[in-house]
């Protein structure tokens, strides 16, 4: 009877999928940098319900940037890693401009990219570079 019961809970282990794990706090998507800036935009982060999201008023729309590796976000503002450059910060609320190009989700080379798009359902933007608005 041990036998069938281990045998039973070893097939059963086996049609269990493994779920994507949910949004940690202050994750934000990270990506390699590659690419050159086909757009600017001009707007600031905002912070809601656990995707941090960039918002540019002017044109009505909502992003969801794709920092490049080694950027970090700590709940206030945001590290931004630009490779042979000084880090820089940008705060949440705060205008900037943002230099990048638009992507797809199933071109974001992120495992976690999925998570991310079924989350926060914005379009994903690949930040290649960041300056003040003024």
């Amino acid at each position: 009877m041990k036998g069938v019961s281990s045998g039973l809970a070893l097939l059963l282990a086996g049609c269990i999928t493994h779920s994507v794990h949910p949004l940690r706090p202050l994750e934000i998507v990270t990506a390699p940098y590659n690419g050159i800036p086909t757009a600017a935009l001009t707007g600031s982060l905002m912070y809601e319900g656990g995707c941090l999201l960039f918002r540019d008023e002017g044109n009505r729309l909502q992003l969801m940037p794709v920092w490049p590796d080694g950027s970090s976000f700590n709940g206030t503002s945001v590290t931004f890693h630009e490779p042979g450059k000084v880090e820089q910060r940008i705060i949440v609320g705060e205008e900037f401009v943002m230099d990048g190009q638009p992507l797809q989700w199933p071109r974001v080379p992120n495992p976690r990219a999925p998570v991310f798009a079924q989350e926060c359902a914005r379009q994903p933007f690949a930040v290649l570079g960041i300056h003040p608005a003024n």
